[in-house]
């Protein structure tokens, strides 16, 4: 069907005589892994202000034998409890970072400042929202595993409505997020602040 009523839109013949060559080369994305085992959790929970306080309050998180995955995420894979793995205003920069790329690597980019010449709004909206349940009442661990871009980045993650504060994010990082939860479904969910930065994985034990 032609649709021929489009009275706003008038043609008109735009002369661009200007060459715009690539201002830099697109390097490609560093690889990482993308599962996070409980000893690197446990490490980067060790390594994160607080930690003495909430060991000495939960000692049995120091029992990796007692933690049991849950649920897990990733562009590519969802295993466990993990329901929807919702991600919103992500970006795709051609050369480095397309759909067909960071479906095969397992990631999704948000870019911040930055590729304003290539047509980047430079806005800081992702989102990215993990819906998963949880069998019975305890203590949780929610693992995020992010990757900076082009400089450090900040994010701000959250359990259901309740915030964990923000996070810098430079270079690939684990960050342990220990939770009291219920029985039931439960979003965790990362809001980006500033900077560019991949998501790569979200892994959440039972402890």
């Amino acid at each position: 069907m032609v649709v021929k009523d489009h009275r706003e839109f008038e043609l008109k013949l735009i002369e661009s005589l200007e060459s715009y060559p690539p201002r830099e080369d697109r390097e490609g994305i560093a690889d990482t892994d993308l599962v996070t085992t409980p000893e690197e959790a446990f490490e980067a929970l060790k390594a994160t202000r607080g930690a003495d306080a909430l060991l000495k309050d939960i000692p049995a998180i120091s029992d990796l034998a007692l933690w049991s995955e849950t649920a897990y995420f990733s562009v590519c894979k969802k295993t466990g409890t993990a329901r929807y793995l919702d991600l919103w205003d992500t970006d795709h920069f051609d050369g480095v970072t397309h759909m067909q790329r960071c479906v095969s690597d397992c990631r999704a980019w948000f870019a911040g400042d930055g590729y304003s010449q290539w047509g980047s709004g430079e806005t800081k909206t992702g989102r990215i929202n993990c819906y998963f349940s949880v069998p019975t009442t305890g203590k949780y661990i929610c693992n995020a595993k992010l990757q900076s871009y082009g400089g450090p980045a900040r994010v701000e993650c959250l359990i259901d409505n309740s915030t964990f504060g923000f996070l810098g994010v430079s270079g690939t990082i684990d960050q342990p997020h220990p939770c009291s939860l219920s029985s039931g479904f439960h979003h965790f969910r990362i809001r980006q602040v500033s900077g560019s930065f991949f998501f790569i994985g979200l892994t959440v034990w039972k402890t």
